[in-house]
């Protein structure tokens, strides 16, 4: 016999039970993973399309606050719904963003390529190690919620994608439970097309999808605005 808390005696029967729960919850956790895709804040480095607005270094620390925003939520999610989570990252090595978000969550380094070609590879990855619900975003989009990241999730349960329309023509957020190369190649990718042309293919493969609200994305100066008054400590004092 072993001895629990409160001088609760916890017989062999109680072990196997909580042995069961943890399998059980590290078992869901691996079947359902989110991939946050994001880039190590290097000034000048990153967010180049709102340099002109913000300045390097102000553009990269947007980059690490929208990045630790997002990797927040990931963190409230698993509260309340069993997740896994992978950080794919670019422009860093990984002890860099260890050190910077954590050793909490998986870590992956961006493979070569276009977005496309990015996307097909961590999905391939993802559902080679057991997953089968996985859901990407990226950071350029901080109105996600918590709601919708696990609807992303459920939904899954009877579509074969789940996707969450951006308001500038691409997604935020894009789901499947079974692997499918065709959503990410002939795609004319940081377009307003993106959203279409995914919709189009999803059509013609005969996939059940379900559509989230469409959000904002924070990728061009004229996005800046989005921010406030929620995210207004991010900006630069004088903008």
């Amino acid at each position: 016999m072993a001895k629990g808390t409160k001088d609760e005696l916890v017989t062999g029967s109680t072990l196997g039970h909580r042995k069961r729960l943890i399998n059980a919850v590290n078992f869901a956790m691996g079947s359902h993973r989110l991939l946050i895709f994001t880039r190590f804040p290097l000034s000048g480095q990153t967010k180049t399309r709102l340099i002109p607005a913000l300045g390097k270094d102000g553009a990269a620390n947007l980059q690490r606050h929208l990045t630790e925003h997002i990797v927040e939520l990931a963190h409230q999610v698993i509260l309340v719904y069993p997740i896994a989570v992978t950080i794919v990252y670019t422009g860093g090595t990984e002890a860099q963003m260890q050190q910077w978000l954590g050793t909490g969550f998986d870590y992956a380094e961006q493979s070569s390529g276009d977005l496309g070609d990015r996307l097909q590879a961590t999905f391939q990855m993802a559902f080679s190690q057991g997953s089968e619900r996985v859901v990407v975003i990226g950071i350029d989009c901080p109105f996600i919620t918590e709601e919708l990241l696990q609807m992303a999730f459920r939904v899954l349960a009877d579509h074969d994608v789940a996707i969450g329309p951006a308001l500038d023509g691409g997604y935020y957020l894009f789901g499947l439970n079974s692997p499918n190369p065709s959503y990410f190649q002939q795609i004319h990718w940081s377009t307003s097309q993106v959203y279409a042309q995914t919709l189009a293919k999803i059509q013609q493969n005969g996939d059940r999808h379900y559509a989230l609200p469409p959000l904002p994305d924070i990728d061009r100066p004229s996005d800046l605005e989005r921010l406030k008054p929620q995210f207004s400590h991010w900006l630069p004092r004088n903008h």
